[in-house]
């Protein structure tokens, strides 16, 4: 995802150039004189279906927020997209190519010229399926070719044209790269979304939260402080007192190392295999539609039970802040308005205390702050970033 091209248009290009090359030169020079021509039309379907879906991932719109209730509930509403000057929806962010908020963002594709959204997430995955499919049937004949040949060398070796050798010495490693890329790539989107209900960005917030959560004792603990005070900002909690000692519960917990990261963090959108499957592909029977799409707005999105449940102790609110539960922007837009009340923390003799406050003029969240900035330039295993997936951390 972290490929750049100096020339944008390359991103079309290359692949348009690779499905003509290898599909018609192969079927023309190999395929021609050896298979039957139920295959051979198998083949030239399937070769269209990666076009019709390459054209869809190109030119389907992935999808953007309508502008947004500003009195909508936190909850649903909650992030405020500077560059768009507007709410957004969970799981949206915005484009820094296509410059615009795009819904449930996987990610802003070189190879489509477009982000992978909502809207044509189906058409992405499609045209990876088709892909796979078509290269893998070829690479099957390509093989089958090549072994007739060694085997059979001496007797027709006569019968063997010069130029069908040369391209199946091209064609044959070309085909077997973009199969081993492309599936490589589906599992990872198929991982990411059907196993995990997460696109690419989610899984990389998941990973990103672990790295913070398994720090250092010192970091770790800011982090916990984090989401706590984010639990009572996000739920408005008129009375944080009345948690004190379970606040401090945790925080000894967590210094025994004995605090779990998934007894505190949810991912809220990860229900099940099919329902995650559904969420971003529709219907079963419009899995395989060339033109099947989800059902829903890309704005709401059904929660897991951890997440929907009423909550009662910290632990539930806990689990039950909006996704990334770490991160936190006023419903007032930009800056939380001066006289909203809001809890501090501070640690005396290694407890937790919780004040009230009421929000100055010169209101500041510093550990917010900094944890936006840890989430601007933290990167995985991958060295990807915010911005490997195209997103526009400034407005963020």
């Amino acid at each position: 995802m972290a490929i750049q091209l100096k020339w944008p248009w390359l991103g079309i290009a290359i692949p348009t150039f690779l499905i003509s090359f290898i599909g018609y030169s192969a079927h023309y020079f190999i395929l021609l004189d050896h298979l039957s021509w139920k295959l051979q039309l198998w083949f030239q379907f399937s070769l269209s279906m990666i076009w019709l879906s390459y054209y869809l991932a190109i030119k389907a719109d992935p999808g953007s927020p309508s502008i947004a209730d500003k009195n909508e509930d936190i909850k649903t509403i909650r992030t405020y997209c500077k560059k768009c000057d507007a709410y957004k929806p969970p799981r949206a962010h915005h484009c820094k190519t296509c410059n615009k908020c795009i819904l449930m963002m996987d990610h802003h594709c070189p190879w489509t010229m477009n982000c992978v959204g909502f809207k044509n997430y189906p058409h992405f995955l499609r045209f990876l399926f088709w892909v796979i499919v078509t290269t893998a049937f070829l690479l099957a004949q390509l093989f089958r070719r090549i072994g007739f040949i060694w085997t059979n060398w001496y007797s027709s070796s006569a019968l063997v044209q010069r130029q069908e050798i040369v391209m199946l010495t091209i064609l044959t490693p070309m085909d077997a790269f973009i199969l081993l890329t492309i599936t490589l790539l589906l599992i990872r989107c198929t991982m990411n979304q059907i196993f995990s209900g997460m696109s690419q960005i989610e899984k990389w917030e998941m990973e990103r939260l672990e790295s913070s959560f398994y720090s250092r004792k010192e970091k770790s603990r800011d982090f916990l402080m984090i989401l706590i005070n984010n639990v009572f900002t996000i739920f408005s909690i008129e009375s944080p007192e009345d948690y004190q000692e379970e606040v401090n519960g945790l925080l000894r917990q967590h210094d025994k190392r004995r605090l779990a990261f998934h007894s505190i963090i949810n991912f809220p959108y990860d229900i099940d295999i099919l329902t995650n499957a559904t969420c971003v592909l529709g219907p079963f029977f419009s899995w395989l539609n060339p033109f099947g799409a989800p059902e829903g707005d890309g704005m709401h999105f059904e929660l897991n039970e951890i997440a929907s449940e009423k909550a009662s102790t910290l632990a539930d609110l806990l689990l039950s802040l909006p996704w990334p539960p770490d991160t936190c922007t006023s419903k007032y837009g930009k800056s939380i308005d001066e006289g909203t009340k809001y809890v501090e923390t501070h640690i005396e003799g290694g407890e937790c205390v919780l004040r009230n406050r009421t929000v100055s003029p010169s209101f500041d969240l510093p550990t917010a702050n900094e944890n936006q900035l840890s989430r601007k330039s933290w990167t995985n295993e991958w060295g990807e970033n915010l911005q490997a997936f195209g997103v526009d951390i400034e407005g963020e």
